[in-house]
């Protein structure tokens, strides 16, 4: 096991309200599933049924094998009751509204073998491909199959995650629980073979003792992978720390990990790539913690793709509280406003805080030892109080301070206090480009601390917008640090907006 040593900047979430119990529950076959034909990396997918026709569970209803893509599947039994579009995250999407019958049986994916090791890397590439599984993540899941925008044998490092460095994070204790370490090195083996130049990399978090020494045992022997233990601090799930962190390489920041033969996976992703290989199971349900202080309880649930976020989520808030509900990420997640939306295979996490506009009479008097704030933590953690969210900014914006706090947590060494100050000023010139103002990841943490209120983290992507419409582009800054990037640029970028 090898410690490494962390980033520069960042912040350690800790002890907060709403954090998921490490129990799962599973949760009834529904009787409708909407199936989106554009889900996780890759384009949308051409529809391959229509209304009326009788699908099974793990049936393929969506493919093309021209784009960057993965099949879409039934995620239950019934008869195909609608195909329309509908605005999904920003975008038209096409999807498939099917109305089930409550059986829990599904199809399984052709060829899997317990002994897979007797399977070709072709067999099992299409394995992978036809179970849905390579649309996990951000890059996807090479194959020949066109699901990523590289091919297998340039990737030359695999890094596979459970960090814990999120403010609410789907447990990785749950993750790894009875069988599932055992199956987390099976599912590793099996990407190796497939991706044969590849090192692997197995973070953990640090303070995840069990699941160190679990998984450090089942790797025993195990040469090609090694196994780190980090220290659990936001923003170091995010692919760019992840390569700084493990492979101590520089990142080509605005681009995707794959573009200098990265791959990074979810443990969830790991899991479900075993399930494919050798249970045949298609990517039909996710596992999915719900967390934070507005719900009643905060848990795990296993859930079919397609079940809409009312069915899931819609009677477990607090009496009394109306709830604002996140997607994956307290301070980048997007906001889920409409409940009749379905779940799909990028979501990990479904995260509710109170909604809370009112003022606090004499507030910055109060010690506010509840609340999660920066300038506060040395206090804080010695104390045992349960901290906790909600929508409220308590107070109202300022000017700059000149605190340097977001200069303090920035994870990529960028000062934003100063590029906000020239883009509120209209300055939008070489200077912001000098100023390294692409490689900004959009964490949100400078917002977050700020005392001023100001909305640091915003006026850096409204910078770089303008930025670009003057013709000083990313492409211009980031890439000629980089001379050897694989796979298109554009087939990038148009397999993650699409």
């Amino acid at each position: 096991m090898l410690k490494r040593k962390t980033f520069r900047g960042g912040y350690r979430f800790s002890n907060l309200q709403g954090q998921p119990d490490d129990t799962l529950e599973e949760f009834p076959i529904p009787l409708q599933a909407n199936i989106p034909l554009r889900q996780g990396f890759g384009a949308e997918v051409d529809c391959l049924v229509k209304v009326g026709d009788k699908v099974s569970a793990g049936q393929i209803i969506g493919s093309n094998e021209q784009s960057v893509s993965s099949p879409i599947h039934a995620t239950i039994n019934g008869i195909v009751e609608k195909i329309n579009k509908v605005s999904y995250f920003g975008s038209d999407c096409l999807v498939v509204s099917i109305k089930g019958d409550g059986s829990s049986e599904y199809q399984y994916v052709p060829g899997a073998a317990s002994n897979w090791q007797k399977l070709s890397p072709e067999e099992i590439e299409k394995l992978l491909y036809l179970s849905g599984v390579t649309a996990l993540d951000h890059e996807g899941i090479p194959t020949r199959f066109n699901s990523s925008i590289i091919q297998p044998g340039d990737v030359d490092n695999i890094i596979l995650h459970g960090i814990d460095s999120e403010p609410y994070n789907i447990s990785s204790r749950l993750l790894l629980k009875d069988k599932n370490v055992e199956n987390l090195i099976e599912g590793i083996k099996i990407l190796s073979k497939i991706m044969p130049n590849a090192k692997v990399h197995l973070a953990l978090s640090r303070q995840d003792s069990k699941s160190l020494e679990d998984v450090s045992k089942q790797a025993t022997g195990y040469d090609s992978m090694k196994v780190y233990s980090l220290v659990p601090k936001y923003p170091q799930s995010y692919d760019e720390m992840l390569v700084r962190t493990i492979l101590k390489q520089e990142f080509p920041y605005g681009y995707s990990a794959a573009n200098i033969g990265v791959i990074v996976l979810s443990l969830q992703a790991v899991l479900q790539v075993y399930e494919a290989v050798v249970k045949g199971k298609p990517l039909i349900e996710r596992t999915i913690a719900l967390c934070g202080p507005a719900l009643k309880d905060s848990l795990h649930v296993k859930v079919r793709i397609g079940t809409t976020l009312k069915d899931v989520i819609g009677l477990r808030t607090k009496d009394g509280i109306i709830p604002r509900f996140i997607l994956n990420g307290l301070l980048t997640g997007a906001e889920l406003k409409d409940l009749n939306l379905p779940i799909d295979k990028s979501y990990s996490q479904i995260i509710a805080i109170p909604e809370n506009s009112k003022r606090k009479f004499l507030a910055f008097i109060s010690p506010g030892f509840a609340s999660e704030s920066y300038s506060r933590t040395f206090m804080a953690r010695y104390l045992s109080v349960k901290k906790t969210f909600d929508t409220n900014k308590n107070g109202e914006g300022r000017p700059c301070i000149s605190c340097n706090y977001c200069e303090e947590v920035c994870p990529v060494n960028i000062i934003p206090h100063i590029l906000s100050k020239y883009v509120q000023r209209s300055i939008i010139d070489e200077t912001l480009a000098n100023l390294r103002i692409f490689d900004c990841i959009q964490c949100g943490l400078c917002s977050f601390v700020c005392p001023s209120k100001i909305p640091l983290a915003q006026h850096i992507k409204e910078g770089e917008e303008l930025l670009t419409a003057q013709g000083c582009t990313r492409d211009q800054c980031i890439l000629p640090h980089f001379d050897n990037m694989r796979g298109t640029i554009e087939t990038y970028r148009g397999a993650k907006e699409a």
